[in-house]
């Protein structure tokens, strides 16, 4: 039939093998299998190494992929897996970085929790000063102010030119070095505290701040009193 590709065959260990076998020639069960132990392979990579691979280290991810090809004894040239790899190397790590990136969502409520169960005050500000968020015990702590009234609106104004200043100058030091995390400010005598301003990073960018209370008084509540 015109146009139809000749196949090529060659003997190999007693077997007779296409020699110009094509990935889409594949079962739909070895397609699948090996869609998988390719994305499964530059997972590994890159969670392990944190980075998308080089040239060299994709060779080492094809071969990862060849051995357990050739472990499940399917027969495929090397050269289509090479293809097929580089073809779908950009789709790998969108689809990594969706996979993070829906985790991460269904964390959330988790992170959430942390901070709403907390019985301090936790206001969180963005690098403009705006409050974005207050914790159940912060609402409660500042509702003279205005309590949740308060999200959106600058921290600056809720403190006196002075402490307005400390706060500017809190953050620039957080921003100057990754290092540079914690800042103890101040201790309520009253409440028996100590209070510190904390920065708040994206990986290594800074991204906003939040003050944190530590209080020294003992605990009154008994150990696992359940009843």
């Amino acid at each position: 039939m015109a146009g139809k590709k000749t196949k090529t065959h060659k003997r190999i260990d007693g077997k007779l093998l296409q020699m110009n076998k094509r990935f889409s020639n594949l079962k739909m069960k070895q397609k699948d299998k090996i869609t998988g132990w390719v994305y499964e392979e530059y997972k590994k990579y890159v969670t392990e190494q944190e980075r998308i691979p080089n040239s060299e280290a994709d060779e080492r991810i094809i071969d990862a992929v060849l051995d357990k090809i050739n472990e499940a004894e399917i027969w495929i040239p090397a050269g289509e897996i090479v293809s097929y790899y580089h073809r779908k190397k950009p789709q790998l790590q969108k689809r990594l970085e969706n996979e993070k990136e829906v985790r991460f969502k269904s964390y959330g409520s988790f992170y959430r929790s942390i901070i709403d169960q907390d019985r301090s005050a936790v206001v969180i500000c963005n690098l403009k000063h705006e409050i974005i968020y207050m914790n159940p015990a912060a609402v409660e702590s500042y509702a003279k102010s205005g309590g949740d009234k308060l999200i959106g609106k600058s921290i600056l104004d809720c403190h006196n030119a002075e402490s307005a200043e400390r706060i500017k100058q809190v953050v620039e030091w957080f921003a100057a070095d990754k290092s540079h995390n914690m800042v103890y400010t101040f201790h309520n005598e009253k409440q028996n505290k100590d209070v510190y301003m904390v920065a708040l990073r994206e990986k290594e960018k800074l991204i906003g701040y939040y003050e944190k209370h530590e209080y020294r008084d003992k605990e009154t509540m008994e150990m696992y009193d359940l009843w």
